[in-house]
């Protein structure tokens, strides 16, 4: 089964779309049970309700599955997998995304950078806390798949052949910001991007060890011929996504497992469908 870490602004949208168009309604898009966004995050309790209702589980994906919480049962196979972006762009894109697209005009830079989830976002997310050394040895342990924005062409490419043979890596890029004019600003100012820079330093560590060192490895491991395979791949892959798969994860999602949520989190029905599920 693939885990799918979900990182925000890393491109992470259509990979979750190659997931659902590759396995339709043997995807699930997750999240805690208990609530979206509240503590714990994403845990084997959850993913064991989950796979009530989906017998057949080939792969999930969500915001709330972190690379800290391990899934793992025995005799499971799970391939841990994310993708990484360089840690200046991803931060000034994500404020960019909160004015643009959440609407949060009066949202002030200067205040919005010394927030405490905003810095060193992938590595908290991969370890659980700001350590590049810790989310390092979380890849090493978990043997995590980790692809890079920047090549995410050939990410996709040795992500198939090194982990997920079945993958369809057909694809249209889906979540794609219109422009970018306002984070290249935020990182053309000197001020604004020193202020990244700092709020950063275990994702920059972090970034620079997995661009040196665990993704040159992958390549490797694919051995020669990865360029013409990314050459013939971007030639074809504007195909896109198997839209049969999309609808069927769609229903499922919506008919099944979003109401059983709902019910899980209601105050009368949750004993009802943790019994259920258990």
């Amino acid at each position: 089964m693939i885990v799918f870490i979900h990182i925000n602004k890393t491109a992470g949208t259509t990979l979750r779309y190659i997931l659902r168009s590759s396995y339709g309604p043997r995807h699930c898009d997750v999240e805690p049970w208990h609530g979206a966004w509240s503590d714990p995050p994403f845990s084997m309790k959850d993913l064991r309700r989950v796979r009530k209702i989906y017998p057949r589980l080939a792969s999930i994906a969500g915001h709330r599955v972190t690379g800290y919480m391990d899934l793992r049962e025995p005799g499971d196979r799970i391939d841990y997998i994310t993708v990484l972006r360089e840690p200046l762009a991803m931060c000034a894109s994500r404020f960019q995304y909160q004015l643009e697209y959440r609407k949060k005009s009066k949202l002030v830079f200067e205040e919005w950078i010394k927030k405490d989830w905003v810095g060193n976002a992938q590595v908290k997310h991969i370890a659980g806390i700001a350590s590049a050394a810790d989310a390092i040895r979380v890849i090493r342990e978990r043997n995590m798949f980790v692809g890079l924005t920047e090549r995410f062409d050939e990410s996709m490419i040795l992500l198939k052949a090194l982990r997920a043979p079945d993958l369809n890596i057909g694809y249209v890029p889906v979540n794609v910001a219109k422009g970018s004019q306002l984070a290249k600003q935020l990182l053309a100012d000197r001020d604004t991007r020193r202020m990244i820079v700092d709020v950063n330093q275990e994702d920059l560590e972090l970034y620079k060890h997995v661009a040196c060192h665990t993704y040159p490895a992958l390549q490797q491991e694919y051995g020669p011929g990865l360029d013409d395979a990314v050459s013939e791949y971007c030639n074809r892959r504007h195909r896109g996504f198997n839209r049969w798969n999309l609808i069927l994860y769609g229903v499922k999602q919506r008919a099944l497992h979003r109401p059983l949520l709902r019910l899980y989190r209601g105050e009368r029905s949750g004993r009802m469908i943790e019994r259920l599920l258990t």
